[in-house]
């Protein structure tokens, strides 16, 4: 009797502390659960204010997940807030209500993000450009036990108005779109009334095109919008999230320069790498060096443009490792696109051509650690299949090596698509016309851009509670045994 006693308790205090009964999600939604069953999803409706030029209304809808127990967001600079539905203000920050599973936060804010080179987005009275990050809230949440939530964020427009919204980018105004469909997936050109694109919409299509069709490395987007800024804006381009499907880029830019800003652009839409800052010239010169290798390829620039562009001696001393050492803000661009120039040629040597430079970008794309020197000094060496550490250390460090032009210009470089079938930040390219006179610097955008500070979990808390309980209930079986 006494036995089936302990049993029972022991039962029963399995059965009151499960995760259940607490109310706890103990584990991952089940197979086929839908993403935002386990996200924190925030829409932002952008509206016009015809008479409060410089500004937009931004209304902030949270979905929040029942999980997640606490949830408060901070508004961007210079906000004003028109209504809260849902949440209750807390100094400088808003916090949903009790069990309050949508909230909603009315807003204005200032539009016309500036970069180094300029302005890039603005409100005007007859249209607005803008970036996420311009209207997006700070966000900081706990949640019981289950997978850490994210935070999902998305554009749509105001009923009535007229433009698109994309994922980190918006337009609103009188436009006019182009849609081309590679390989079952989309880009679209959005081109404002008030722009005045100098290139052929068919050119520039047809060069994203090209570049999406060859490269492998990365994330590729079934669907890439291409905001053309209208011509009184910044010349150049602007991704407003390395690794997003949205890129600007001014309408004056050229497609036949060996800095094609469209490609240098859709290459960022690729960049999912987390890289260390003395690694951060590699989002730069990588895309430079593809953006004349692609060029040339299509035959957009001449051999001479190219060997121009990838055996450049400009910042050829810079220790790219140590940008606040930099005589100049261009080293990333320029010495960056020699550096990845000489290491491709290196492995066209080593491999016969069967692997190039886009083979050491989807080998580091697939790493879970931030992007060292070792890193990928030791990716670079592997792809060859030989020891090239100390070329590459020294290469980034030391003295521009030279670059073995001919093996690039004598091989087919469609084949830089070729990535390695052996078993993931905001950036700006400088206008064609100015990198030989002017460059970007970091300044022009934080690169890993986090639209959230790190939410706080309390399940660590709950699991001692479970984990003690449960000692507990095995103690009592084993006393009552002995």
């Amino acid at each position: 009797m006494r036995t089936q006693l302990f049993a029972g308790l022991v039962c029963l205090l399995l059965v009151c502390t499960s995760p259940v009964a607490l109310g706890i999600e103990s584990g991952p939604p089940a197979q086929g659960s839908a993403d935002h069953d386990r996200s924190i999803a925030v829409q932002y409706t952008l509206d016009r204010e015809p008479n409060k030029t410089g500004r937009v209304r931004v209304t902030a809808t949270i979905e929040r997940p029942r999980h997640v127990t606490g949830l408060s967001v901070r508004t961007p600079g210079e906000a004003t807030v028109l209504q809260a539905d849902g949440l209750q203000s807390d100094g400088d920050r808003w916090r949903v209500s009790g069990d309050t599973e949508r909230a909603r936060l009315t807003y204005t804010v200032p539009v016309g993000l500036s970069t180094t080179f300029g302005q890039r987005t603005a409100d005007t009275h007859n249209w607005t450009l803008l970036a996420r990050q311009e209207v997006s809230l700070r966000a900081r949440w706990r949640w019981h036990v289950g997978p850490r939530p994210t935070w999902n964020e998305s554009l749509a427009l105001a009923p009535g108005q007229s433009g698109v919204a994309g994922r980190t980018a918006a337009y609103i105004g009188p436009h006019e779109t182009e849609t081309r469909t590679v390989d079952g997936d989309r880009i679209t050109l959005i081109v404002p009334a008030a722009s005045d694109l100098r290139p052929d919409s068919a050119a520039v299509l047809d060069a994203i095109s090209h570049a999406k069709r060859v490269s492998t490395a990365g994330r590729d987007h079934d669907h890439i919008r291409v905001f053309v800024a209208p011509n009184e804006l910044a010349p150049g381009g602007y991704t407003p999230s390395n690794g997003a499907s949205d890129v600007i880029v001014n309408a004056g830019e050229p497609v036949r320069s060996p800095v094609n800003v469209w490609v240098h652009e859709y290459r960022h839409t690729r960049q999912t790498l987390e890289t260390t800052p003395a690694m951060d010239w590699l989002s730069e010169g990588s895309a430079d060096y593809h953006t004349a290798a692609l060029t040339y390829s299509t035959g957009g620039i001449d051999a001479d443009q190219f060997h121009e562009r990838v055996t450049t001696e400009r910042h050829e001393t810079a220790d790219l490792t140590q940008p606040d050492t930099w005589a100049g803000p261009g080293a990333q661009y320029h010495k960056g696109t020699r550096v990845v120039a000489a290491i491709d040629a290196h492995l066209r040597q080593a491999t016969d051509g069967t692997r190039t430079f886009e083979a050491v970008l989807d080998r580091l794309t697939r790493h879970d650690d931030r992007i060292t020197l070792a890193l990928f000094a030791e990716t670079v060496s592997a792809v060859a299949g030989d020891e090239l550490n100390a070329f590459v250390r020294q290469a980034v460090t030391g003295t521009a090596p030279s670059v073995p032009v001919e093996v690039l210009t004598d091989r087919d470089l469609r084949r830089s698509g070729a990535a390695d079938t052996t078993g993931r930040r905001t950036n700006f390219a400088p206008s064609g016309d100015s990198s030989a006179t002017t460059a970007t610097t970091a300044g022009d955008g934080p690169r890993r851009v986090v639209d959230t500070t790190r939410p706080v979990t309390d399940r660590h808390g709950e699991w001692t509670v479970l984990g003690t309980l449960g000692l507990l209930s095995l103690l009592l079986v084993r006393r009552q045994r002995l």
